[in-house]
């Protein structure tokens, strides 16, 4: 995990696998890390593989820890089967995500009318 600090942002870059058996660990790690002056979490999961709903926890408590400051969540880049995940379970609802550009097969006409 990577944690760094601009202006009012924290920026965190997460890897691997969010389960129940390192959760807990990383909201810790997280939390530990806020200073008072953050107003904005950007959380970057391009590089998660796995993620089972104690990771819906996770960033529930930091939504949470967030908007009490007054600020906002944002998750970047979900890799697909965890970007449908969060939209199953309506956390695009809830928080910001940003997806990442789908890769274009190639050129294609437009469809007429």
């Amino acid at each position: 995990m990577k944690v760094c600090h601009r202006e009012d942002t924290v920026y965190i870059e997460l890897e691997g696998d969010i389960s129940f058996s390192n959760a807990q660990e990383i909201r810790k790690t997280i939390i530990d890390n806020l200073l008072p002056a953050d107003r904005k979490a950007v959380v970057n999961l391009s590089r998660v593989d796995f993620m089972d709903s104690s990771g819906l926890g996770l960033f529930i408590t930091l939504l949470k820890r967030m908007k009490g400051r007054g600020g906002k969540l944002i998750l970047e880049y979900p890799q697909l089967g965890i970007q449908k995940f969060l939209e199953i379970t309506r956390m695009d609802e809830l928080m910001e995500i940003r997806k990442a550009e789908e890769s274009k097969t190639g050129d294609w006409p437009e469809a007429k009318k």
